[in-house]
């Protein structure tokens, strides 16, 4: 669609057109000229008015096509015996109507066709001859003078037009260009800033873990809370960064509204609540189930207004309703954000999206935060082809009211009870006790969006002589009461709960007596945490479990995978990792191993590396597929690669694979990626974690079968490596974050099995003299294309053990060489072998039995 500029001159030049046909047609009709004529010039106008109004065409074909109109009318015009003094005045009016274009070429065809009127007039109706009167040749020479005088006026101001136009835009590019330099400078200082912040937040949680006295574990949960809050600015100046540079690629994946809730309500849930806001999650049990969309950003989305909401809300709550409009694309789901915080002003609404603008941004204010929060928001929702509308006064609240336009992948209802029609239940809560009316509407509204959605049989009261009354009158089957209402009247409700189901919404903190009867829902309060509770998803003191859905512990007993990599060590990972699930894991080290392996073997999801030298991944997907008259047509094949940019999802499903799981592995990623591709019937949720084991039969938790090196890969001439002492483990990770290694990320990628990441940390030693020398000889034979996949190789392997500065030098490595650019691999490639052998030489001091470097 045209820019709003743009279509404005548009309009005016179809108004102008159709003005100067009219006239035309007037003069035509008045002086007796050729009939044809009108019709052309009418269906001329009809044409130029479809273009505009139909936004069919180019701009510049729409003007050419109406500056074409116009010449061939003053054409027309010019060769009529009687226009001759009248046709200085038309060529005027052209110059001034067709001025707005900027095209020269305009001009040059009015005063070519001006002189070509006067030669007309002169060979054949001999209308301009030596016999004229005097006054007649002052009129003809006046007419050229004010003809050829205003197209070089019109021509000068063309040209100070567009030198002022290209100072603009050269202006326009020096800040565009500001902007991403200072895009670029945030990102660097993130990645610098990275690495010291996990360490302290590594540190803390080790020292967490050991016995400390009440004051000092109080210290360590401050520093670590700390860490973690200025981990969460660093990543939202890489967001920013993102959105800056335009990189931002949404993805159209399949996922469930209620899950993305779930997410938002879990963090809220673990933040600290200083305030003691109402927290209220509301959405329509109407909803289609399985939209078509990018889930992420909309869960990120969420948290920020979230956050927001109640970093500025001092008391109160906050209400987040999420509802949907059905179109002919799918839905808009509609999203409202409310609180009774201090609310904004209209200047502060005028200036909220401008960066690192804060409305309190005083030395006083009690909010902090890099003011990235709301831009982020917008250019996410920008590039879902969202907008977002903001509504509040000044100590009043803010409404946030977003609409994002998704697909539907399965249009039955979000929520559904089992059977509704059984159901009866009761609210109590006392609404007076709520400093807010808002608030109270809250939960009013909630219960009603509940009733009515889910089609059961509600009533709510505000007292407890209403509650007794309601009792008698009603078959009951749930009653629902508030913190406060339970502790007035303990005795009534533990007796109540013997003949019905009695659940209290309460803080966190709070916890019932252990001979309890009575269930709790803990705040954040939730349309789906009612709901799981009436479809009776939960045990008798469960809850909690139900309230974390989608986040339950599981494992895959019976499942049978082939993990492919050409790095032995990623193979080790992904053993480990998959085994920790209770998943049987075969590996290979190349594609074409991994088509053997299919041939002769059934297996029921495959790991296969997307970059691997020779025969990569996307060709060995290909002969899978086609293996056994396409018996794997339809097995899940999982993408592991380190190219997780934006948009990577739609890149690799495009390509074949099923879904893609990012090197190094995160489990929440491996996780969510498993219960969608796998059948129900191979998932097992069980109450341990399943990343410490499988369950056995008896019930108790098997430890997670010990993880080999990849079949066919030696490490040191060593099987099973040896175990390190009981070195202070602090000190340890202390010694290896002074070597540049991220231990905090290196655990989380090992599943927090500090036996598993020194593992990890030996056999990336081990393999350094020989990865180093392969990509030494690589180098010197200009073998760029292996060399980049070594590169690649070399950016997984490193950021698994935490090694985040080496893997970013890879990647810029990996980079140069997809793009071809030798001259940076050249400048660079002594740096890298450098950093390379120096990390491995310090872990081979730092890490006992590690064989490689050794320093001195």
């Amino acid at each position: 669609m045209r820019a709003e500029e743009q279509t404005s001159r548009h309009l005016l030049l179809a108004v102008m057109t159709t003005v100067f046909s009219g006239m035309l047609i007037f003069v035509t009709l008045i002086m007796g000229w050729e009939f044809w004529a009108v019709l052309l010039m009418a269906a001329g106008c009809f044409y130029v008015w479809f273009l505009h109004i139909a936004r069919v065409g180019s701009d510049v074909f729409y003007e050419n096509l109406s500056a074409g109109l116009l010449l061939i009318e003053f054409f027309f015009f010019n060769v009529h015996e009687s226009s001759l003094f009248d046709i200085p005045a038309v060529a005027s009016i052209l110059i001034l109507a067709l001025f707005m274009l900027n095209k020269k070429w305009v001009l040059y065809t009015i005063e070519a066709l001006y002189v070509l009127a006067l030669l007309y007039h002169a060979l054949i109706f001999h209308t301009i001859s030596p016999q004229i009167e005097p006054r007649e040749i002052f009129r003809l020479g006046l007419g050229a003078v004010v003809t050829f005088g205003g197209a070089a006026l019109a021509s000068y101001w063309i040209k100070r037009r567009s030198v002022q136009r290209q100072w603009y835009e050269d202006v326009f590019a020096e800040l565009e260009t500001a902007g991403k330099q200072n895009a670029v400078f945030l990102s660097n200082v993130s990645h610098e800033l990275r690495t010291p912040i996990n360490m302290v937040i590594g540190i803390s949680e080790v020292a967490l873990g050991r016995e400390l006295s009440p004051d000092l574990r109080a210290d360590m949960s401050s520093i670590k809370l700390a860490g973690k809050r200025l981990s969460n600015q660093i990543n939202n100046m890489l967001d920013y960064t993102e959105i800056v540079e335009g990189t931002l690629k949404p993805a159209k994946e399949e996922y469930m509204i209620t899950s993305v809730l779930n997410d938002v309500i879990t963090t809220t849930a673990l933040q600290s609540n200083r305030q003691h806001l109402e927290m209220v999650f509301d959405i329509d049990p109407k909803m289609p189930a399985v939209l078509v969309g990018d889930a992420e950003k909309i869960s990120h989305v969420l948290k920020i207004l979230v956050e927001n909401s109640i970093k500025f809300t001092e008391e109160g709550g906050v209400n987040v309703r999420i509802g949907f409009r059905q179109e002919g694309y799918g839905i808009n789901l509609i999203i409202d954000i409310r609180d009774t915080g201090i609310g904004m002003t209209d200047s502060q609404l005028t200036q909220m999206y401008k960066v690192f603008y804060q409305a309190d941004s005083g030395s006083s204010r009690f909010a902090g935060g890099l003011g990235l929060g709301l831009p982020i928001a917008r250019g996410l929702l920008d590039a879902m082809g969202a907008f977002i509308h903001f509504e509040g006064k000044g100590q009043q609240g803010l409404h946030a009211h977003i609409v994002i336009p998704q697909g539907i992948a399965d249009d039955r209802p979000c929520i559904v009870l089992n059977h509704p029609e059984q159901l009866c239940i009761a609210c109590y809560f006392k609404p007076e006790k709520y400093s807010c009316d808002e608030v109270r509407g809250y939960y009013d509204g909630l219960i009603l969006n509940l009733v009515e959605g889910l089609g059961i049989n509600g009533h709510q009261v505000h007292n407890f002589e209403s509650l007794l009354k309601l009792q008698r009158s009603c078959p009951l089957t749930h009653v629902f009461i508030a913190q406060a209402e339970y502790e007035e009247n303990r005795a009534y409700y533990e007796e109540l709960a013997g003949g019905l189901r009695v659940i209290v919404i309460a803080e966190k903190e709070f916890v019932l007596d252990s001979g309890s009867r009575l269930l709790i829902i803990h705040k954040p309060f939730s349309a789906l945490s009612v709901a799981n509770l009436l479809n009776g998803e939960i045990g008798e003191r469960g809850f909690a479990e139900a309230q974390a859905a989608g986040r339950k512990p599981f494992t895959c007993v019976g499942v049978r995978a082939l993990a492919v990599d050409d790095e032995e060590m990623n193979l080790v990972v992904a053993k480990g990792v998959l085994g920790s699930y209770g998943i049987e894991v075969d590996t290979c080290l190349s594609g074409k191993e991994a088509i053997t392996r299919c041939s002769e073997n059934a297996y029921d999801i495959i790991f296969l590396d997307h970059m691997m030298p020779g025969f990569d991944g996307v060709a060995t997907l290909k002969k899978i597929r086609e293996l056994q008259d396409g018996a794997y047509q339809d097995l899940p094949v999982i993408a592991l690669t380190a190219n997780t940019v934006s948009g990577a999802r739609e890149m690799f499903r495009n390509e074949g694979f099923t879904e893609f799981v990012p090197k190094p592995i995160e489990r929440t990623v491996l996780e969510r990626v498993l219960r969608k591709v796998l059948p129900k019937s191979c998932i097992q949720y069980s109450v341990k974690s399943a990343g410490h084991g499988a369950p056995e039969e008896d019930g108790k938790t098997a430890p997670a079968e010990k993880s080999q090196p990849a079949e066919g890969a030696e490490i040191s001439g060593k099987d099973v490596l040896p175990e390190a002492p009981a070195e202070e483990p602090a000190r340890l990770y202390d010694r290896l974050a002074q070597a540049g290694v991220n231990v905090e990320l290196g655990l989380n990628y090992c599943g927090g099995e500090e036996a598993f990441f020194l593992e990890m940390l030996r056999i990336f030693c081990a393999q350094g003299k020989e990865k180093h020398a392969e990509l030494a000889s690589l180098y010197d034979s200009s073998n760029w294309e292996d060399y980049t996949v070594k590169a690649h190789a070399l950016k997984s392997t490193s950021l698994t053990i935490g090694a985040e500065s080496l893997s970013a030098q890879a990647k810029e490595m990996e980079l140069a060489g997809k793009r071809g650019d030798t001259d940076y691999i050249r400048e660079h490639h002594a740096a890298l072998m450098d950093a390379y052998e120096a990390l491995c030489g310090h872990i081979a001091g730092i890490i006992p039995y590690s064989e490689g470097w050794q320093i001195s």
